[in-house]
């Protein structure tokens, strides 16, 4: 299949039109794809109630298939969440606790990916929490302060204050050596950057489809690894976490797929969402998508520099980069608010002004946010 040319991408994305979008690490744009996907569930609903049921069976196990096909994963390791917390809630619920144990995280992670551990600590679980410097702490720092009791290392693909990459095939190796399962809040990275889930030895990819990965908002998903998959067990039981759901047996006979995690009826309009949204990054191709994310980024970083502002990821070596350019100048606050008044979306964080770039923009978005600093008095 072909992939979409820029002006074929431009014209299913609505949102690019009247202004430059260059917030996609906050919340990506919705394609038209994704709302007919999204319409067609609820149009059915509409028409034909349960008579779109057998539809919607076969959508979702699509769509199972499509997100591992995305992750490099497999589909029957796949379970719908509502959110990345959700999805994080059924590695933290789904371990059996003992006092003493612990878990280790980045002491800046994403709140989707630290309150839920947070909350261990009355459990009698300790929280180790490895300084950030540079806007990420370090991998070997993280792998140094796992032990035997630790049960779990929690991190961001890439962290959304500084736009930091981890070698995640680094540490989902050192975990597996120490028997200590990777938990990844993929959400900065999924629908943007290449991920390999089964061979980097990820045990649980927990990820939201609202940003990188342009889908509707209250959708996401987990999946998990062979590893996981045997030592978690569902929190939540509900009609839908059986072999036959539609069987209505008294007792509880599991599914030994993914869907054991999913307790009730699905959100059916999200999941084909996340379809077609999906679909279109695997058309373009997944290293494609990366290529031409980089490559957006490192054009607009280019531009900043030569404007006399700083960027924090100067110090990061390439294979660290990710579609996050946090760039800053003497008065980050007032360049965030000029470059919304001048309809350019971004977001302002602790270390500047965030730039995220995604496949859907093009040069000339660059060319135009390069007029748009031009006609700013900048101080670095």
């Amino acid at each position: 299949m072909t992939a979409p040319s820029e002006a074929a991408l431009r014209d299913i994305y609505p949102g690019t039109r009247g202004q430059i979008y260059f917030d996609s690490a906050a919340i990506g744009l919705v394609s038209q794809p994704v709302v007919e996907a999204v319409s067609a569930i609820v149009q059915d609903h509409c028409r034909l109630g349960i008579a779109a049921n057998e539809a919607w069976r076969t959508e979702i196990a699509k769509t199972r298939v499509l997100v591992a096909r995305l992750i490099g994963g497999a589909a029957d390791r796949v379970a719908f969440s509502q959110n990345t917390s959700t999805a994080i809630a059924l590695v933290i619920n789904g371990l059996d606790w003992t006092e003493g144990d612990n878990v280790v995280l980045s002491e800046g992670e994403f709140p989707s990916n630290s309150y839920p551990w947070l909350a261990l600590r009355r459990k009698g679980v300790e929280v180790r929490r490895v300084r950030m410097q540079n806007g990420r702490s370090a991998e070997k720092a993280l792998v140094g302060a796992v032990d035997s009791r630790t049960r779990a290392l929690a991190v961001s693909s890439v962290q959304y204050s500084s736009g930091y990459r981890y070698d995640l095939q680094f540490l989902g190796a050192e975990c597996s050596r120490r028997n200590t399962l990777l938990v990844v809040d993929g959400t900065q990275s999924v629908g943007a950057l290449n991920m390999r889930a089964d061979e980097w030895g990820i045990d649980a990819l927990c990820v939201s489809a609202h940003k990188w990965l342009n889908g509707p908002l209250g959708i996401g998903f987990a999946h998990f690894s062979e590893k996981a998959m045997n030592v978690l067990h569902p929190s939540v039981v509900g009609w839908m976490s059986v072999k036959e759901p539609f069987s209505f047996t008294y007792e509880p006979d599991l599914a030994d797929d993914g869907r054991r995690f999913e307790s009730g009826t699905e959100i059916v309009p999200g999941i084909a969402g996340l379809a077609a949204t999906s679909s279109l990054v695997l058309e373009i191709g997944t290293e494609e998508v990366e290529r031409i994310v980089l490559k957006r980024a490192r054009s607009l970083e280019e531009i900043c520099l030569q404007r006399g502002m700083s960027s924090f990821r100067s110090s990061y070596d390439e294979a660290h980069h990710s579609g996050i350019l946090m760039v800053s100048c003497s008065d980050d606050a007032t360049l965030h608010r000029n470059l919304i008044a001048a309809n350019v979306r971004c977001s302002l964080r602790a270390y500047g002004v965030r730039l995220s770039p995604h496949y859907f923009n093009t040069s000339a978005d660059i060319e135009q946010f390069e007029g748009v600093l031009s006609s700013l008095t900048l101080a670095a």
